[in-house]
């Protein structure tokens, strides 16, 4: 209930007074809706509706008093002390303004002002009618003060996580750039011909992530793009003695996905499959865009000496990638890692836009 109260405020604010934001304003406009309302009602009752009117005219600065008195001043001393003498402060105070509206309006009337004529029954609506504009006042700024404060909240939140976002990023970029300069590495030690195109390789993927994968979500075709020169990185280090497969299904253009979102699992293909494996490693990846939606799946082989390990399962690229998908894809992806008898499974579902 509290929650809607909070939206129909943030609405109001948004549809009715979308440029009402001039404080004084607001507030003027609070209480001429006082004096209108008031006194517009017991005209109608009292067939005088000059007369009452002028009645709310004047007793509205001693309701303006009494009610910011109370908000600014016993309020917040009251929420951090929690004494209830402020309360009873607060009653006082609401009498006190109450009791000189009764006496203006008695002199304004040219009636006498006596004490046996002061508390009569006129005294307990007016005591009544003051309440219930400060209890109003009170309640739309307790409102207004949480909803401002979901706001600020919401804004801390959402800097947090693209901060957390940046750092995760920043993670993955060493990282990465680890993995291919032990590519390079691995080539140079074979004093391979190939060495030179491996820094071209590299080269041209350090390209692709400092100028394309800056922003939040990039292109799938270029996170494909980004993916095939891995795989051709890797290519020359393992030549034919990996067997590798890459499947790209669907129609790429118009989806866009977090970048370097993938490439964490195809590391890892190589990282902990092929490179341990003597045997005939193969790795087989594949992409597979829908309407809606982007599947991705990496298989690769198991080595014997991995077979009882989880080590594809752990480490922090992983970690960094899954925490990623939670911040970017909460309820928008599904995540499976299997250690089957003779391979490691992963599986991405993502919904897209």
């Amino acid at each position: 209930m509290y929650d809607v109260v909070c939206f129909v405020t943030m609405a109001v604010e948004k549809t009715i007074f979308p440029n009402l934001n001039n404080r004084i304003l607001q507030h003027g406009m609070f209480w001429m809706c006082y004096v209108l309302i008031f006194g517009l009602l017991y005209g109608k009752y009292g067939d005088n509706y000059f007369f009452y009117i002028k009645e709310s005219l004047f007793m509205l600065p001693f309701m303006m008093i009494a009610a910011y008195v109370i908000i600014y001043g016993i309020l917040p001393g009251y929420f951090k002390s929690n004494k209830p003498i402020l309360l009873v402060a607060g009653f006082f105070t609401l009498f006190i303004f109450v009791l000189f509206q009764r006496i203006t309006l008695r002199l304004v009337n040219d009636l006498t002002v006596e004490l046996s004529k002061l508390f009569d029954l006129s005294f307990l609506y007016m005591f009544l009618e003051t309440s219930f504009m400060v209890g109003a006042a009170i309640v739309i700024k307790l409102v207004k003060t949480s909803v401002e404060q979901k706001r600020e909240n919401l804004e801390i939140e959402k800097q947090n996580l693209k901060t957390e976002l940046k750092l995760l990023k920043a993670q993955i970029h060493p990282h990465f750039l680890f993995n291919t300069m032990n590519n390079l590495y691995a080539l140079s030690l074979d004093q391979s011909v190939k060495t030179s195109e491996g820094i071209a390789k590299i080269s041209e993927l350090l390209s692709i992530i400092l100028y394309e994968c800056n922003d939040q979500f990039i292109k799938l075709d270029k996170e494909v793009r980004l993916l095939r020169n891995y795989i051709d990185l890797e290519k020359l280090r393992y030549d034919k003695r990996l067997n590798i497969s890459f499947e790209v299904e669907g129609e790429l253009v118009g989806k866009e996905v977090a970048p370097m979102l993938f490439i964490t699992f195809l590391e890892n293909c190589f990282k902990h499959g092929s490179s341990s494996d003597a045997s005939s490693p193969w790795i087989k990846i594949k992409l597979k865009a829908k309407k809606n939606k982007v599947i991705f799946r990496a298989e690769n082989s198991i080595s014997t000496t991995a077979k009882n390990s989880n080590e594809n399962m752990q480490g922090i690229g992983l970690q960094n990638v899954k925490r990623r998908l939670d911040l970017l894809y909460k309820d928008s992806h599904k995540l499976k890692i299997k250690r089957l008898e003779d391979r490691f499974l992963v599986e991405l579902k993502l919904n897209v836009t």
